[in-house]
């Protein structure tokens, strides 16, 4: 799991003047928590942190000398340069249950010359916190044209902790 280090936000300070710093603005909210906690994490961090995470990831957030497991809600990013200016976490605890979306990634595409209609690139859930899955790889290698994907066919959709909030005959992917 991604561990990455933040600190407590003072509300009087405005998040602009926090990026001229190179830290980036963010929050943790939860069930258990009443307001959300205000934070602010340097942007090295969170540029390492989306090398290997997506929205909907877990990571392992130090806040105040306190470890707790939390899951990357949501990015910001200004609409123009695409800088990120805010990110939200939701805390997890237990096994607590979660929606999340787990993100399709096609392995192999490069292996087959056809073309690779994607129509789903991720795939909501709810589950358990201790049964997150964050990625789903489909290989496609060996694959024909003609050949399809749905929902079923994913191993998620056999996991009987895990309840599907997508159609299980849904078209994930089609080759033509």
């Amino acid at each position: 799991m991604f561990n990455i280090q933040a600190e407590p936000r003072s509300t009087g300070v405005k998040a602009k003047h926090l990026r001229q710093q190179g830290l980036i603005p963010g929050c943790v909210y939860g069930a258990d928590i009443d307001k959300s906690i205000p934070l602010q994490i340097a942007e090295s961090e969170i540029k390492k942190l989306l090398k290997t995470k997506t929205e909907g990831g877990k990571v392992s957030l130090r806040l105040d000398g306190k470890k707790t497991d939390v899951l990357l809600r949501e990015i910001s990013r200004h609409p123009v340069n695409r800088k990120i200016e805010h990110i939200s976490f939701q805390r997890i605890k237990g096994d607590e249950t979660v929606n999340n979306a787990a993100q399709i990634v096609l392995v192999n595409k490069d292996k087959i010359p056809l073309f690779v209609n994607q129509i789903i690139f991720s795939i909501p859930y709810r589950s358990p916190a201790s049964k997150i899955i964050e990625k789903i790889e489909i290989d496609l290698e060996g694959m024909h044209e003609g050949g399809s994907i749905k929902v079923n066919d994913l191993d998620i959709a056999g996991d009987e902790d895990i309840e599907l909030m997508i159609d299980p005959e849904s078209l994930v992917i089609s080759i033509s």
